[in-house]
């Protein structure tokens, strides 16, 4: 049995995170097969608070803040870990799709570490990373599972990939655990963008996604006084999304509701049971559209045994129970802890198969698949 230790490295928005993280493979299958078991040595995610003031990340800010953080994150992460940098075999680190200046602190550093070490250095597709906790692991509990080996157990293929966040609407066929066709992805804003642009409206605090599905579980049973249409109007586009007309529709909404049809309008004196039942309208709708995106998907590639769900709006729960709900195909979502932006999912996804990482030094990007 082979041991390889990684520092994983993502800063592509507002989390600044690095995790340290060790995968088991047969003698010889290293970059040729998934690992048997792996192990979370140190996962750590800072989240910004500062963006808060300004309802939305400012991206200036972000790498200000990632550039302050991440020396003594990664210090911290090995005196958690218990090992030096000397011990690591590689380290990994978000390339992109992110924040450019975000994304430059994080690959500057993990560049100049594995120039330190002289180790290899390879970069990760961000939304290629979000799936890999979901293909690798059933579970994963930060109070419980730290430093515990886990067994890996792979979904059965071909499957379904669905990764879909606050940047993110990705639709994916997934052959195996590293081919993967792109079927569809968001025309303009992703599903989490257009949570927290709705909770913004309604005046629930930053980030308001989770805030907004805590608020659409106390509306009222009759609903009926409010529906936003979920169909796209490109009847030809069965897989892709949008999320634009959604969020102007519950606008709409809004300023009807205020009597207020023009200028810049806040929904925080809107009674608490009109907020609750517009919450959990956008709810219905934007979740139905991502759960009519997989059933078309199905529908159209024959053979399909189960499907894999990833990224921020993955932790759900609503959507979790719908899915199961619409569907008798296995479904397996990332662990709740590993579905926001986090470190530890750039060094699952390095140590699927296919990844480069014989050469020290140079980048060796893995590209997503169209």
């Amino acid at each position: 049995m082979s041991i390889k230790t990684l520092l994983a490295v993502e800063t592509s928005c507002d989390e600044t995170s690095v995790a340290i993280v060790q995968a088991a493979f047969t003698e010889g299958a290293w970059q040729i097969k998934s690992p048997e078991r792996v192990r979370v040595l140190s996962h750590i995610v800072e989240s910004q608070t500062s963006h808060a003031v300004f309802g939305g990340v400012v991206p200036e800010v972000a790498a200000r803040d990632h550039l302050l953080k991440i020396t003594p994150l990664a210090l911290q992460a090995m005196a958690e870990a218990g090992i030096s940098a000397d011990a690591l075999d590689g380290v990994a680190v978000t390339l992109g799709p992110g924040l450019i200046g975000a994304l430059m602190v994080g690959t500057l550093f993990a560049q100049g570490l594995s120039l330190a070490i002289n180790k290899p250095l390879v970069g990760i597709n961000h939304v290629d990373a979000h799936l890999a906790p979901a293909l690798l692991l059933r579970s994963f509990n930060t109070a419980h599972d730290i430093g515990q080996w886990l067994p890996v157990e792979l979904p059965t293929f071909p499957a379904l990939a669905l990764t879909v966040s606050g940047g993110h609407c990705h639709l994916s066929l997934l052959h195996n655990e590293k081919d993967r066709t792109l079927l569809g992805c968001t025309a303009d804003d992703a599903c989490g963008e257009a949570f927290d642009k709705v909770a913004k409206l309604l005046g629930l605090p930053y980030p308001g996604g989770p805030h907004l599905e805590k608020l659409a579980l106390t509306a009222a049973t009759n609903l009926s006084s409010f529906k936003f249409r979920t169909a796209l109007t490109d009847k030809t586009n069965r897989h892709g999304f949008s999320y634009s007309g959604l969020k102007t529709q519950v606008l709409d909404t809004v300023r009807r509701q205020l009597g207020h049809p023009v200028g810049k309008i806040q929904g925080t004196s809107l009674p608490e049971n009109i907020k609750a039942n517009i919450a959990h309208a956008f709810q219905e709708a934007a979740l139905g559209q991502l759960i009519d995106r997989l059933q078309n998907a199905i529908e159209d590639h024959h053979g399909i045994r189960s499907i894999v769900v990833a990224g921020g709006v993955a932790a759900n729960k609503m959507f979790r129970t719908k899915l199961a709900e619409q569907t008798n195909l296995e479904v397996r979502f990332a662990p709740m802890s590993l579905c926001s932006d986090n470190a530890t999912m750039i060094a699952l996804h390095a140590f699927l198969p296919g990844m480069n990482m014989n050469s020290p030094h140079p980048f060796s990007r893995y590209p997503y698949s169209s």
